[in-house]
């Protein structure tokens, strides 16, 4: 059996209560690559490339990793975005599983639920959705797969979804009034990602707190649209990095997952993102595994300072 790639140092807050360990595998972004990426910075294209011959999907290519990820259920409050990039709370819907298959109401009554949530669980005086992702799993899809336009994939492969150079491009190429109207706030993007079904037992979401990244672990990857130039992490391996889920998560837990934070310019204490990663679910019955659905709200959140 593959040994375990974690560092099996064990002196976070919540190792005094013992908790529960799963043993997975997820995808790294494979460190054989390092040469090519000083000439070729890594990219995926968001766009169709079949009818463009001579063009790839993506030059980047993955390493599998045997990791423990720790059970942080009876022991949240441990997690905050600010220390760990990444926080767990109860989110209650009016909607049912139906509504979201109609992007309408997904835009129309679950923002407003979200950005509820958000005011509740944060300081924040504001709140602006700017997009979604309803993810579906499809057994036949490849496990490093992202899936086709309208039909997203969980993704195997450790990420956060914005570069700090990103982040404030974004808001000021889609959101110009508001870029201009909270030039003085504190600005995070925050992603809010929750089961559709539970409890979920196949490709969960786990966190990685940023605490144990290092800098240099950080692979600036482009993502290409039409009309826009995105900028993504993924992650060389580090057996430093510590791993953490909520085992059995239900519809009505949902995860915070900071993506980026301007504070952390003022405050280097400050986790500007969480990386995160879903991974294959060992040792529970077949009959548990029901194919994930999960839907993801990014928003970015402002705060007066």
């Amino acid at each position: 059996m593959t040994e375990i790639f974690t560092d099996q140092k064990r002196d976070a807050e919540i190792d005094k209560y013992n908790p529960r360990e799963h043993i997975s595998s997820i995808f790294y972004t494979c460190p054989l690559e390092r040469a090519l990426y000083e000439n070729e910075k890594p990219y995926f294209m968001n766009i169709p490339v079949h009818r463009m011959p001579g063009l790839k999907q993506t030059n980047v290519n993955y390493s599998r990793r045997r990791v423990a990820i720790t059970d942080i259920r009876g022991h949240e409050d441990l997690f905050t975005l600010d220390k760990t990039g990444f926080a767990v709370a109860k989110f209650e819907t009016r909607l049912e599983h139906s509504n979201f298959q109609d992007p309408h109401t997904i835009i129309s009554q679950y923002y407003d639920e979200v950005k509820q949530f958000l005011r509740e669980n944060t300081n924040c005086c504001f709140v602006l959705p700017f997009d979604y992702q309803v993810r579906r799993k499809d057994p036949s899809q490849k496990s490093t797969s992202r899936g086709a336009p309208g039909r997203a994939q969980p993704f195997a492969s450790i990420h956060a979804d914005q570069t700090e150079r990103a982040a404030m491009r974004r808001l000021e190429y889609f959101h110009p009034e508001e870029f201009a109207r909270f030039q003085s706030y504190r600005v995070q993007i925050v992603n809010v990602w929750r089961p559709l079904r539970g409890p979920v037992y196949d490709a969960p979401l786990a966190m990685c707190d940023y605490r144990t990244v290092d800098d240099t672990d950080r692979v600036a990857t482009d993502i290409i649209f039409p009309d826009y130039l995105g900028e993504t992490y993924n992650f060389w391996p580090n057996p430093k990095h510590r791993l953490y889920f909520v085992d059995g998560q239900r519809p009505d837990e949902a995860w915070m997952i900071k993506c980026f934070d301007s504070e952390t310019a003022n405050d280097s204490s400050v986790a500007p993102f969480a990386p995160h990663v879903s991974f294959p679910y060992l040792g529970v019955d077949k009959e548990y595994h029901a194919p994930r659905e999960s839907i993801e709200v990014r928003t970015f959140v402002f705060y007066k300072r």
